[in-house]
Parts: C-alpha cells; structure tokens; sequence
C-alpha cells in the first residue's frame, strides 16, 4: 500500500530529517539511492524510505583500503584540469564520485580541493591563467562544496565564528574551513571574508562563541589578522588563525584541542560543570 499524503515529505525535511545538505539529499535522489516521486515540480519522499535510508547508512561499512598518495593526486590533477578548462560538469564529478564513496569532506577538500586550487594560483602567478580564470575556478568550487558540506547529527562540539580579517577578500577558504569544522560536529558561525574590525567584535560579544577563525591567505591580511585576534584575546575569546600552509587537518585538530582545554578549566572550576 502506498504512503499517504501525511506520510510523505519534501526533499528539504528529508534533508533535515537526514542531517545533511538539501544538495546532498537531492544528489543522493538523483543517483537512485534515495527513493523519492516528483509532484507538480517538487520531490516527495515516504518517511519510511528516508528512515530506512538513514538507518542503512549507520549501519557499519565494511573495512576498505584506504586511498592511497597516486589515488588523490590523480584526483586533484583531474579537478585541476577541469577547473582550468571550466568545466564544471566534471569537476562535479570528481568531487561527488569521492563523497558517495564515501570519504569524508576534510579528505575531499584537504587531498583534492586545496591541491587543485593551489595549481590554479600557481598558473596565475606564472602568467598562464588569468584573474578570471581564478575566479571562474573558485565560483565552481564554491558550488561543489554544498554537495559535501554536512553537519554531524547531535550535540554540537561547541559554537565557531568562521570568517577573514580586513583586506583577506578570498572567500573560499572561509568556506573550506566552516565545512571540515561542521562535518568535525562544530555549530559554524559564518561570516565570510573582508569582515570589518569593529563588526567583528561586536558580533562575538553578542554571539559568546567558543571559538573563532580567521582564514589568512595574502600577507596584507596578515596584520589585521594578528591584531583582531590579539584584541579578542584580551577580551577572553579563543582564536585560531588560519595561515598560508596551514592544512584543513591542522585547523580542526587545532580546534579540536582549544575545546579540549577550555573543558578542562572548566572541569576545574568548582562552580561549574563541563560542556558535554
């Protein structure tokens, strides 16, 4: 028997239902994986489809080898030579072939992304390859990363402001970086780039995060960078800077480690209790 009107959903609840990305739910029914019927030009999914769905996804994974080095480079070099050429369709396809495998979003973007853009702005310093080129690259990009940029079911980690000091105008490592630390179980905070001082600072007294990121990729970021987080010091706030050579794997286990001492102050506090 069919499911009845009350027992199905629209693809953005399944999403939500599911903890993902409405891009990722809407990837998964363009494959066939996740069943769905589409009336009068939206997707309808059964509840008990997308229940099953998420319980066969929790279910243990068979062990497989790990990629190996040449595995990502070709990888990167094969996203690379897309994002230089514009062709968004393959480029779409390295990186969504890579998150139905299942492989995780930090080895996505730190093993494939980066690298790839990183060639981008090799050939731009080189002469082969124009601004608009860059940012034809980065605009691609930046619409890839709403198929893999998932938030871990639960409570949160703890609550991170992500975004880049005066005169950073780059907005993708700001993206980057806001979607390895939400798949790491972070509520994320983002801002973008080019944030003023000033707005900055406001915006975190009034928010209390536990944590804020500034992504740093040109040296004449580097000063405002130091000094907004100097300040925000000093007004009790933890702060990492990400700076150029810095991998998305160092940001969150940096992360990590700032949440894992202010618990442990916390623990010593005789009037309070950790955050669980």
């Amino acid at each position: 028997m069919g499911a009845t009107m009350a027992d199905r959903i629209d693809l953005q609840e399944a999403a939500q239902r599911l903890g993902v990305h409405y891009q990722t739910a809407y990837r998964w029914v363009r494959e066939g994986r996740l069943p769905a019927v589409r009336v009068r030009g939206r997707y309808e999914l059964g509840v008990d489809d997308v229940d099953a769905f998420a319980r066969q996804r929790d279910e243990p994974a068979s062990a497989t080898v790990r990629r190996g080095r040449r595995e990502w480079g070709r990888s990167a070099d094969r996203l690379l030579a897309a994002l230089i050429a514009g062709d968004e369709r393959t480029a779409s396809d390295v990186v969504a072939r890579l998150h139905a495998q299942g492989e995780s979003a930090l080895d996505v973007l730190g093993r494939v992304v980066a690298p790839a853009m990183a060639g981008i702005g090799e050939r731009w310093a080189a002469g082969e390859l124009m601004v608009a080129h860059e940012h034809r690259a980065s605009e691609i990009v930046s619409r890839l990363l709403a198929g893999i940029d998932q938030r871990r079911p639960g409570r949160p980690r703890g609550t991170v402001v992500v975004t880049a000091p005066p005169g950073e105008l780059h907005g993708l490592p700001v993206d980057m970086a806001a979607a390895v630390l939400r798949e790491d179980g972070w509520s994320v905070e983002l801002l973008g780039p080019n944030m003023p001082a000033d707005d900055l600072h406001g915006f975190v007294e009034s928010v209390a995060p536990d944590l804020v990121v500034l992504t740093v990729t040109t040296p004449r970021a580097a000063d405002p960078a130091e000094e907004i987080s100097r300040d925000l010091n000093e007004a009790g706030h933890d702060v990492l800077v990400g700076e150029p050579g810095r991998t998305l794997g160092e940001l969150v286990q940096a992360a990590r480690e700032v949440r894992a001492e202010q618990r442990r102050l916390l623990a010593r506090r005789p009037d309070r209790q950790p955050p669980q």
